[in-house]
């Protein structure tokens, strides 16, 4: 091999392959990684609207927010969804959680709305990726080292 041949293959791409068997599907089918954004605004919203709740005090416009956080925290978990089933999963379960802060808590009773639609979309999120899954339209695969 010439120095030209030896400085390719160091760039050259790693080896991939399709996972085999269902534990190895599972597991590249639930990468939590791209669930990092959209998880942070979910949690950064309603945690914001908890800790600024006053019940004596009148709502400011912040609280006003809340539904363009949920929503862009749910645009994040679908968008993140075309490559991994774990961010609407995790999202779907954090805004069951924020639920119980919409009766009589520091978030409106509107954005118990706002989580049910994000939570129905990320339903549909989560069945378009499985079915994408399942006819090999989306293939996630694993990176094989070599040494």
């Amino acid at each position: 091999m010439n120095e030209s041949e030896e400085s390719d293959s160091e760039f050259a791409e790693p080896a991939v392959r399709a996972p085999e068997g269902i534990v190895e599907t599972l597991i590249v089918n639930f990468r939590p990684q791209p669930a990092i954004p959209a998880v942070f605004v979910l949690f950064l919203t309603v945690l914001v609207a908890v800790f600024t709740f006053d019940p004596d005090a009148e709502r400011g416009i912040l609280i006003l927010l809340a539904p363009v956080g949920i929503l862009a925290s749910c645009g994040l978990a679908i968008a993140a969804g075309f490559c991994s089933l774990f961010p609407q999963a995790i999202w779907i379960l954090i805004a069951a959680w924020a639920l119980k802060f919409t009766n009589t808590g520091p978030l409106p009773p509107y954005n118990r709305y706002v989580l049910f639609a994000g939570m129905f979309a990320c339903a549909v999120m989560f069945v378009a990726q499985i079915w994408r899954v399942r006819i090999g339209r989306f293939v996630p695969t694993i990176r094989i080292d070599e040494d």
